[in-house]
């Protein structure tokens, strides 16, 4: 029998990023994840992320104060520490604290600049492996975040997709004369998918020389449910990839969290040209996004018609898929 999880059910026991690193100062920050309302704040031993909601009056605790003694609600002053436990009750510090006096807390950390979150006790699996932004070789650039109303796994499925490039694309990188997919394959293992594909893209004009043709190896990586990595190897340029972790803010809408790794040989030019270039591109798929239905994900094929240019983006649904039936991911595929 199919028995299919909810979305938050799902997906609450992954780790999802909610924030980059350096927009957690010393203020509380609100954010939602999976139709949850959350607050971050730093403490002296990292990111504590609990309810948003004050158990005392529902007041905001983003609204509230950092202290030694954990996050102070602005409306009556009770105090949480990271385990969501109220700690002071200001108007009665005699009294004992009530122990229903609690709001959830969560797990975090943090890592490649971003924040990261848990909703369930104990995470399903770990985060993506990305060790070459940590060894020091790579510089990195990231994007603003993008909200968009859209699913996530709808996000991921679009990075994956060779052939929207020619027409979604026209104009920046897009080569529309040559939309041709060629064959290729696509590798399922239990954390996600991965291929490689060679694609004509156009490269930009330089010297008053008109864009030219360049056989660009894109090779994709996903780590289910919800980051895809891409890497671009132009025939006569450096590599730089692509990073796009979709959080799901609810069934059909997503924030991402966009930035690109590439070689320190380029700091002075790359990340002004990457950031112009990028956000252009992914202007172009938003648009195209908001206006496909259902927003949501689809849990089957039924209501699509495909090629074998799909097969990329269809195993990754695949994937996603076998999580919402709580099956493995390189198990038999689902229908």
């Amino acid at each position: 029998m199919r028995v299919v999880r909810s979305y938050v059910d799902a997906f609450s026991a992954y780790w999802h990023p909610v924030a980059f690193s350096n927009a957690l100062t010393a203020a509380p920050l609100a954010v939602q994840l999976l139709e949850t309302e959350l607050v971050l704040w730093r403490t002296g031993s990292g990111v504590a992320v609990s309810h948003r909601r004050c158990s005392h009056r529902g007041a905001d605790l983003s609204l509230g104060v950092v202290t030694p003694e954990g996050l102070r609600c602005g409306f009556h002053g009770w105090t949480y520490g990271a385990d969501g436990r109220c700690v002071r009750v200001p108007s009665q510090p005699s009294a004992p604290i009530p122990a229903r006096a609690r709001v959830s807390a969560f797990q975090a950390t943090e890592r490649y600049g971003l924040v990261w979150v848990c909703l369930a006790p104990e995470p399903a699996a770990p985060l993506p492996e990305w060790p070459e932004l940590e060894d020091g070789t790579l510089a990195t650039v990231p994007l603003p975040v993008l909200d968009w109303d859209v699913a996530a796994g709808r996000m991921i499925e679009i990075v994956l997709d060779v052939a929207h490039l020619s027409f979604v694309h026209e104009g920046t990188f897009g080569n529309p004369e040559q939309p041709e997919v060629p064959p290729y394959e696509v590798e399922r293992r239990p954390t996600g998918v991965s291929a490689r594909i060679v694609y004509p893209a156009m490269a930009p004009s330089t010297d008053g020389l008109p864009p030219r043709v360049d056989r660009t190896t894109l090779t994709y990586d996903v780590t289910l449910p919800f980051a895809a990595k891409l890497a671009f190897k132009p025939t006569l340029f450096y590599v730089h990839t692509v990073y796009a972790i979709a959080a799901p803010l609810s069934e059909e809408k997503m924030r991402c969290f966009y930035f690109a790794s590439y070689h320190p040989r380029l700091r002075n030019h790359f990340p002004d040209m990457f950031v112009k270039s990028e956000l252009a591109i992914l202007e172009q798929d938003r648009r195209t996004l908001e206006g496909v239905r259902p927003r949501a994900q689809p849990l089957d094929f039924a209501g699509e018609v495909h090629s074998p240019a799909d097969r990329l983006p269809i195993e990754y649904r695949r994937g996603v898929i076998a999580l919402r039936l709580g099956r493995p991911v390189d198990g038999p595929a689902p229908e």
